[in-house]
């Protein structure tokens, strides 16, 4: 099912920690596998609106599924986007953690089924302007040891995230920085990253394709990327193109589309392995100094003749 082909492909956090029962026997486990649909989402509301939606929670184990469902705030740290789902105690005006509302206590879904998930997200009057982001969790609740055995127990958690925008203000905004690109590069692939800043108050998507040229045309496999860029950070967008040759003059060749706009920098680069740079520029300086001592023997001898 298309549920199950998202699962795989865009759960956005496992978290796998073992719970070892001290206790005689042999360790065994089921296989498990659970996952949510879709992955992520957006809503709009403004201050005082409500909304509802379903989740769609997937049992792709052998086995039935005990979990618990939460809310968390979604942040990020540095441009490399890393992500932070711990809540901050921030007020509800800021924080849409209590905006949510969702089914309590443990539920259950049978193996080899999905199961839907109801929410309703209420943005209160006072809510601040702007983008506010948060993740909706599944997490497995493991079962009860059993006396007299082992048993290894596995807590999976994935989750789904939601890119609230809260209107009656908002302002789009943003740019692109400068791209950087190695100028000597030893190996393929050719590597490089690029940076787009986020100066609204409010997300937006950025298509990032980067393609290597030689002075001749485009050569190797293109690079698609996409993301959303949150406010007041800066996103970066690393760069990794294969080359169809170990050497060669190449230009790395970006174009970012953001916000109905679409800006291109290119960046020239030289690749060539190590050892070879070693050896050609050994040899041209060698071949340097020895032109400049033809020269300077020349010199000397129309001087003393």
């Amino acid at each position: 099912m298309i549920h199950r082909f998202r699962f795989w492909l865009g759960a956005i956090v496992t978290m796998s920690s073992l719970l070892p029962m001290i206790s005689p026997g042999t360790a065994q486990a089921a296989s498990q596998g659970i996952g949510i649909s879709p992955t992520s989402q957006e809503v709009k509301l403004n201050p005082g609106g409500t909304t509802s939606g379903t989740l769609v929670v997937i049992n792709d184990g052998d086995s039935d599924i005990t979990y618990k469902v939460y809310a968390t705030d979604y942040q990020v740290h540095d441009e490399n986007y890393h992500g932070d789902f711990t809540n901050e105690g921030k007020s509800p005006v800021l924080s849409a953690v209590s905006w949510f509302k969702l089914p309590s206590g443990a539920l259950v879904v049978k193996s080899r089924q999905e199961q839907n998930l109801s929410y309703t997200i209420t943005v209160p009057p006072g809510a601040a302007v702007g983008g506010h982001y948060a993740a909706v969790f599944i997490e497995t609740i493991p079962p009860p040891p059993t006396p007299g055995s082992a048993r290894i127990n596995r807590i999976d958690r994935v989750g789904s995230l939601f890119y609230l925008a809260v209107g009656g203000g908002l302002h789009s905004g943003g740019m692109v920085l400068p791209l950087t690109v190695p100028l000597l590069q030893s190996q393929s692939p050719v590597i490089g990253s690029l940076s787009v800043k986020n100066t609204g108050n409010v997300h937006f998507q950025a298509d990032v394709q980067a393609q290597l040229s030689d002075p001749f045309g485009k050569v190797g496999k293109p690079m698609a990327e996409r993301g959303e860029v949150l406010p007041s950070t800066t996103r970066r967008f690393d760069i990794s193109l294969p080359s169809s040759s170990p050497i060669g003059l190449y230009n790395v060749s970006v174009t970012v589309r953001y916000l109905d706009k679409s800006v291109t920098q290119s960046h020239w680069m030289l690749l060539m392995p190590r050892l070879t740079f070693i050896i050609v520029s050994t040899t041209l300086l060698a071949a340097l100094i020895m032109g400049f001592w033809q020269v300077m023997r020349r010199t000397r001898r129309r001087h003393w003749a």
